[in-house]
């Protein structure tokens, strides 16, 4: 690890020139925000073991931890190797943007012919402010000082737009997707036209070609293709603004003597963060600009949102949720879903299935199921039960009794005890491994009526949500007016006043599902007005949060 770090710390920057003249067009006040560049004094004197040291030689076969007699125990080889100083030469660019935009260009298609497409593209500037170094100061040896330094600065430019925004129903509170940027040059074309014909704007292929002089200002565009027009949040990280990394062990590895230095660890570059929002598109959606956010607006405005679809749920369906579990003898923290579950889970429904299918008299049943679900659940449960059971074409009977055979069922068998049927095939659609599955199976029991149960899904995961705010004193009837960020501000204090945190975690869990933890903790992190941040992420640590 040394070796490599000794070598991007000592890499033969060539001298400076000076900078480059340009009539750039000034812009209107506040249009551009400028991000000056990080100069955390971390990032320039990294401390770590040398652990093809401390581990690789420390145990068997070379056993070279060992305690001296004669001299202090930190002056052998493994003791040596510890808490070692790493001094680096940083350099980070000033970055300054515009809020991204989408436009309409032709681009080129796959059979060689041009499609129209709408591309979201971000205009950015760069400037190189120089580097800055740690250096031992000359009248006390134990003192160090930072110093500045002029260098020319290859950028090499990575953005990747990302959102964890649920675009369905069945997607739940979150879903990743990440888009890379793309070089268009159809696309850089129009942008010019739009943005400055007498600017010289980079794409990151033609951005990377030359370096850039010690304060000299470069314009650039990052393109994105394909990207889904139902995004309203996201985030864009910019990477190659900066050489400043972190390191740690790979997790699980193990480090054996004869490895290369270097090799079980992992290494993670800066990059820069920035939030944005799409405010409801009015008139021509391509023209519009996209808004400036900040850290923790998207899981506030998520969780917002959740809480008043729990809280509209018994007007919008005209039922009682809460009040049903009591009378089913459920608590909410029956209908809790698995933790770390590779996607939204129906357990919450077939729990609830399950326990109607319990109670013996009809008359009860179909009270409590017009409580929980209002008529319409209870038009759609009927729906479902004469879809699996009723009459249909011969191609679907076919179909439904394949699939009812692998869950031991029958057509009519679920027409004799319908509760407990559809509990058993929601049950056997929850254990399929992904949403595409699950829909495959619902319309070969179902068929179209298949749809309702992600419906009656949500409604046994409002009744939860309901019942887990009540359980801390908070009146669903307080937060079911106005928008996401004021039924979020409105539960928040209650649930951050939990001084238990296993208890906190699951209520979080019972109020907005397996994720709530985590979104909420970033949903409170920050506050209003921090549109950045500089982070560093390990390529193990995966999507998201």
């Amino acid at each position: 690890m040394l070796l490599v770090m000794t070598g991007i710390a000592a890499f033969p920057w060539p001298a400076a020139t000076a900078q480059q003249k340009g009539g750039f067009r000034k812009l209107a006040p506040g249009v551009l925000t400028v991000i000056p560049p990080d100069k955390s004094s971390a990032d320039e004197l990294l401390h770590g073991d040398l652990l093809e040291v401390t581990e690789g030689l420390s145990g068997p076969p070379e056993n070279l931890a060992w305690e001296p007699q004669r001299s202090p125990a930190n002056t052998t080889l493994v003791e040596r190797a510890r808490n070692r100083s790493f001094a680096r030469d940083i350099w980070c660019l000033e970055f300054a943007f515009k809020p991204p935009r989408m436009i309409e260009v032709d681009v080129p298609a796959a059979d060689l012919k041009m499609q129209r497409k709408r591309v979201w593209y971000l205009v950015y500037r760069v400037k190189n402010t120089g580097g800055r170094r740690t250096v031992v100061d000359k009248d006390d040896p134990t003192k160090f000082k930072t110093e500045t330094f002029e260098t020319p600065v290859r950028f090499i430019p990575h953005f990747v737009l990302e959102s964890l925004e649920p675009l369905s129903d069945a997607e739940e509170l979150a879903k990743y997707r990440a888009y890379l940027d793309r070089v268009v040059p159809t696309a850089m074309e129009a942008i010019q036209r739009r943005e400055d014909p007498r600017q010289r704007f980079y794409n990151s292929a033609e951005m990377v070609a030359k370096e850039i002089a010690f304060g000299e200002e470069r314009w650039g565009v990052a393109v994105w293709t394909d990207v889904d027009p139902r995004i309203d949040f996201f985030s864009i990280y910019a990477s190659g603004l900066t050489n400043s990394i972190r390191w740690r062990k790979r997790q699980g590895a193990v480090i054996n003597p004869n490895d290369i230095p270097g090799s079980d660890m992992e290494v993670a570059m800066e990059s820069l963060r920035l939030d944005f929002w799409l405010p409801a598109a009015g008139g021509n959606a391509a023209e519009q600009e996209m808004s400036v956010g900040y850290r923790g607006m998207f899981e506030r405005m998520t969780l917002g949102s959740r809480v008043l679809e729990a809280t509209g749920w018994p007007k919008t369906t005209k039922s009682n949720p809460a009040a049903a579990l009591e009378r089913m003898g459920l608590k909410w923290g029956d209908l809790l879903e698995p933790v770390g579950g590779g996607g939204p889970s129906m357990q919450p429904l077939e729990k609830v299935l399950t326990t109607i299918a319990g109670l013996k008299d009809p008359a009860i049943r179909t009270a409590l199921v017009r409580e929980m679900f209002g008529d319409v659940g209870e038009a759609a449960l009927e729906s479902l039960a004469a879809a699996a059971a009723g009459p249909v074409d011969t191609e679907q009977d076919k179909r439904r009794r394949a699939a009812l055979q692998t869950m031991g069922l029958t057509p009519e068998q679920v027409a004799k005890d319908p509760y407990k049927s559809l509990a058993r095939i929601v049950g056997a659609m929850d254990s399929q491994p992904g949403y595409a599955q699950r829909q495959a199976m619902a319309f070969k029991c179902f068929g179209p009526a298949g749809r309702r149960l992600e419906w009656l899904s949500k409604g046994a995961k409002a009744a939860r949500a309901l019942a887990a705010m009540e359980s801390i004193a908070i009146d669903p009837n307080s937060v079911a007016t106005g928008n996401a960020q004021t039924a979020f501000e409105a539960v928040r204090p209650s649930i951050s006043a939990l001084a238990d945190e296993a208890e906190r975690r699951k209520v979080l869990q019972g109020v907005f599902g397996p994720r709530g933890p985590d979104l909420f903790a970033a949903a409170v992190a920050v506050h209003e007005g921090i549109d950045h941040d500089w982070v560093f992420r390990y390529e193990s640590d995966g999507p998201g949060l």
